[in-house]
């Protein structure tokens, strides 16, 4: 089975110069791999514009807490004016032009890169709950996310909550034009940190079950949504790279197991296909762990998730092909495809060329061949 090169996504600021350029970037640095998708993210930094741009509408927000997004700390919280009432145009990303552009660039690079026949456009959508959830509760967000310490800020998490539907309804309005208008070209990169982190933050405290159920009943009904309207989706877990740094160091990928394997039981129910999922291994600055108990819990992922492993690491090749050989052997089969944790905008220029030349190298690595008794012991275990 031949990996896919999977491009997370964002590129540093320098060399976001046009669509094209950076569509160009993606498929040149493929060194003509099978990619899961060309990515033309439209904000290095995630969801930091659009959160500036919620000051477009103060006649419905207020801010309710200072912050000008230097770190997880100084995010910035906003809050509903009393008598004014929420609507999906408030919190549109409204990125309909912007997308429309990107596009037609992506068209005029399948033109020059025949090779690129049947391989879409990849576009970022934040889960609606994280938008949320970082409009209204800012920094609070990442003071425990959003559990643990998160959770004395109810005052701010709870309208997150309350108005969630609102966000969604914006969100999959906006996917379902496009989607009309585009659906052989787009594929959505369906990018949730709160999902994985909360699951991460909720084993710490002994909380996962219930807390478990809850966001991926929320992730799997956006996911169900989606499909409804006609748009492919890939799945994204993250634990935060602002700055290039992690919110929470995961102990073990367990969380993202339970998670996975939750939304899968919730999907299949009501017939919805999975997407391919991107488990996240490094995060932050960090590679990805070199402990075969790290990867374990892949032994009890429902077999029918495509995997990207997110294993590479721009400074150590080496160090990520023998991740690679712990998950593909963890989880019993060959990663659909390999990528670094996150994309790749906060990375100096340097940094994002290795990352590229990594993830390519990986991709071509030969499928562990584990012993038969440690595969007995993975499904034994």
């Amino acid at each position: 089975m031949t990996r896919f090169v999977h491009f997370v996504g964002s590129l540093p600021p320098q060399l976001m110069t046009s669509d094209s350029d950076v569509l160009e970037w993606f498929v040149q640095r493929s060194s003509g791999h099978q990619l899961t998708g060309v990515p033309c993210d439209l904000d290095p930094n995630w969801v930091v514009q659009y959160l500036r741009d919620r000051e477009k509408h103060l006649d419905v927000f207020e801010v309710v807490r200072g912050g000008d997004f230097a770190d997880y700390s100084d995010m910035r919280g906003y809050g509903i004016r009393r008598g004014r009432t929420l609507e999906p145009r408030h919190v549109s990303m409204d990125r309909g032009g912007r997308i429309t552009e990107a596009v037609t660039a992506f068209r005029e690079v399948q033109k020059r890169h025949p090779e690129l026949a049947g391989t879409r456009l990849q576009i970022s959508q934040p889960n609606p709950l994280d938008m949320a959830l970082f409009v209204f509760a800012g920094a609070a967000v990442t003071d425990g996310l959003p559990l643990g310490r998160a959770l004395r800020h109810a005052g701010a998490v709870a309208p997150a909550l309350r108005n969630l539907p609102v966000f969604v309804e914006a969100v999959l309005a906006e996917m379902a034009e496009l989607t009309a208008k585009y659906g052989d070209t787009l594929t959505w990169q369906v990018e949730s940190p709160i999902a994985q982190l909360a699951l991460v933050k909720a084993a710490q405290l002994g909380v996962q079950l219930p807390v478990g159920r809850l966001v991926a009943r929320q992730l799997a009904g956006f996911l169900e949504r989606a499909h409804d309207i006609g748009a492919q989706t890939v799945l994204h877990l993250c634990y935060g790279d602002y700055q290039h740094k992690e919110l929470l160091a995961p102990r073990t990928i367990a969380p993202a197991v339970n998670l996975l394997n939750a939304t899968a039981r919730r999907l299949r129910k009501h017939g919805v296909p999975l997407p391919p999922a991107h488990i996240p291994c490094a995060y932050g600055a960090h590679p990805a762990p070199l402990d075969p108990a790290f990867y374990r819990p892949l032994r009890r992922l429902n077999e029918d998730w495509q995997l990207i492993a997110g294993v590479v690491s721009p400074t150590d090749t080496e160090g990520s092909l023998r991740s690679l050989a712990l998950f593909e052997q963890a989880a019993d089969r060959t990663a659909y495809g390999v990528a670094t944790a996150c994309g790749l905008g906060r990375s100096t220029v340097e940094d994002a060329e290795h990352a590229a030349e990594a993830t390519v190298a990986i991709a071509d690595a030969e499928p562990p061949t584990a012993p038969s008794d440690l595969r007995t012991a993975q499904r034994e275990g």
